[in-house]
């Protein structure tokens, strides 16, 4: 039995818990140390402009998902239905590239951090990762009523303990471990200029942002949401203002109470659980690590899954792709994501060229959002429909982001070389090129 159209049985909460569930889940615990080599004490700074970055899209999201409250898809539909089909396509896929990609990504570094990095154990971890996934692979195929429970309650059990600790932390934190504030660990760029300085932010930011630009996650479900029109506002202001809070309790305290240790110790937030709580404070981050991870993988699987379904439903990509099964999932774009992340998992170099591939399309999606918002909020008519209607400075807010965006990317080719840029660029000719062939395609029939 297949159904014929996405389930309204999610509340805001759940669409926010795809946000707070996997923004910062294994990078609070990896990619923030690697900030603090490459900028220093800023790197907390680092970490929250860039979320509010994510904050700035995600507000914009729910503007335009208030026009358009019966479609889905994160930026793919307001960038389709304002810039047209290609654009809105490259979007698309770069959503789905960056976000179908992220489970087999959290799940090989959960199983590094409970095994290590021994060859020995490489087969072990590949099984746990490919098991992890698959229980949410399962979880997904019975509807967002089940798989947004999951998220729930997984977000809840990373969300708390991160707050917990952070509070406790404040006492500890040593002033003099926040200068100076910009310290370059990248040698080509020199930060006692305003142009250094900006470049130093660029790659610091780039880093940052594979965690704080989960924002826009809780726009891939709008069709699966109560009320979109009340909820999806709600979803997009709440997980912005938590992130906030628990994403700024833990960089500023650890940067306080560590310093340099956040770039020297090994398992660096352990070390700073350890210090201002004892072993609670290790076992309240293992449990927030644990919890943000299977978060990461269900929140992934859930949206990579809804924006293949809504490129389908819009016809640019094969109608098989929007086939429902009868809890109302679009189950073939799932396994898809399902196939690609075990693929990526058993054959390392599609991992490398996959997470390679990822850079520009998904930069260059929250260009286009931000571009697409412009035109948005120009239109009269779109306009007066949005329930939740957002100020021009703010469309305006959008698009400087979008533009920074794309900077992040010259500071990838600078501190990683440019090949990677290359196989992105390579992509987005592909997902031109794909398009055309599909057009054309649906002419023929």
């Amino acid at each position: 039995m297949e159904g014929k159209k996405l389930r309204r049985e999610a509340g805001w909460f759940t669409a926010a818990a795809l946000v707070l569930g996997s923004l910062g889940s294994s990078g609070l615990y990896g990619n923030f140390p690697y900030n603090y080599t490459i900028s220093g004490p800023s790197a907390w700074l680092v970490w929250l402009i860039t979320l509010i970055f994510g904050f700035i899209v995600a507000l914009v999201l729910a503007y335009d998902y208030t026009i358009w409250p019966e479609k889905t898809g994160a930026e793919y539909y307001p960038v389709r239905a304002s810039l047209g089909s290609l654009l809105g396509s490259i979007a698309g896929w770069g959503f789905s590239i960056s976000w179908g990609t992220t489970p087999a990504i959290v799940a090989l570094i959960l199983g590094r951090y409970i095994w290590g990095v021994a060859p020995e154990t490489a087969l072990t971890r590949q099984l746990f990762a490919i098991s992890v996934i698959t229980i949410f692979f399962i979880l997904n195929y019975f509807g967002i009523k089940v798989s947004g429970i999951a998220q729930n309650i997984v977000t809840v059990f990373k969300v708390v303990p991160l707050i917990i600790v952070g509070l406790v932390a404040i006492p500890f934190i040593n002033p003099s471990y926040f200068t100076p504030f910009w310290k370059s660990g990248v040698e080509q760029i020199n930060p006692s200029t305003p142009i250094g300085m900006f470049t130093l932010f660029l790659a610091s930011a780039l880093v940052a942002s594979w965690s704080t630009y989960a924002t826009d996650v809780f726009a891939s479900i709008v069709s699966e949401v109560k009320d979109p029109k009340k909820n999806i506002p709600r979803a997009a202001v709440g997980s912005g203002l938590i992130a906030l809070l628990f994403v700024g309790l833990i960089t500023i305290t650890a940067v306080g109470v560590l310093g340099e240790g956040l770039a020297t110790m090994a398992r660096p937030l352990f070390q700073y659980g350890k210090i201002v709580l004892g072993d609670l404070g290790v076992i309240l981050l293992w449990i927030a690590l644990l919890a943000g991870v299977l978060g990461a993988c269900n929140a992934s699987m859930i949206s990579a899954s809804r924006v293949l379904y809504q490129m389908s439903e819009e016809g640019d990509l094969p109608g098989i792709f929007s086939k429902l099964n009868g809890w109302g999932v679009p189950h073939i774009a799932l396994i898809t994501i399902w196939l690609l992340n075990v693929l990526m998992i058993l054959y390392t170099p599609l991992y490398i060229v996959l997470v390679a591939v990822t850079q520009v399309p998904f930069l260059l999606t929250w260009f286009l959002i931000g571009v697409a918002n412009i035109k948005i909020r120009g239109n009269r008519e779109w306009h007066e429909k949005a329930a939740f209607k957002i100020p021009w400075i703010l469309a305006i807010a959008a698009l400087i982001v979008g533009v920074l965006s794309l900077g992040f990317i010259y500071a990838y080719g600078i501190m990683y070389g440019w090949s990677d840029i290359e196989i992105g660029v390579i992509f987005v000719v592909l997902v031109i090129i794909l398009w055309f062939i599909n057009k054309i395609t649906r002419k023929s029939h």
